[in-house]
């Protein structure tokens, strides 16, 4: 999809000096995001995967823009390489934590031949262990 970038540094001008982001800046992010995360990231049509990716990459482009934003660059680039880095972190994060965040792997002790080890392993979910106990 096609922008205006000057109208986009104008409305990044206008939030860092009300300190906020504005709604028309507000609405280009998501927009980005959910461009960025239907085309350049394969989620195998996991939507739940993709709303997270999308999520992460909205909250975070939210909360540090302001940070990081100085007048005169782009506003635009500096937003979309704040989505892809966000969402390529949440991806590389599924190694050890599911889709909402939470751990799934941990360093459990062992003992293998005698010996004590701590090993990493994934997590078993149980939602009904208190059934069979």
């Amino acid at each position: 999809m096609r922008y205006d970038k000057s109208q986009i540094e104008e409305e990044a001008i206008a939030s860092v000096r009300k300190g906020r982001i504005t709604e028309p800046l507000g609405t280009f992010i998501l927009q980005r995001s959910l461009e960025i995360a239907g085309s350049a990231f394969v989620t195998n049509g996991d939507k739940e995967l993709e709303q997270a990716l999308i999520d992460a990459a909205v909250m975070r482009t939210c909360e540090k823009f302001l940070d990081y934003y100085e007048e005169g660059k782009s506003a635009a680039n500096l937003i979309i390489s704040i989505i892809y880095s966000t969402m390529t972190n949440r991806i590389v994060s599924l190694k050890w934590k599911d889709v909402y965040g939470t751990n799934i792997k941990g360093n459990v002790l062992v003992i293998e031949n005698g010996e004590r080890l701590t090993k990493l392993i994934r997590y078993t979910k149980d939602d009904y262990l208190s059934e069979k106990l």
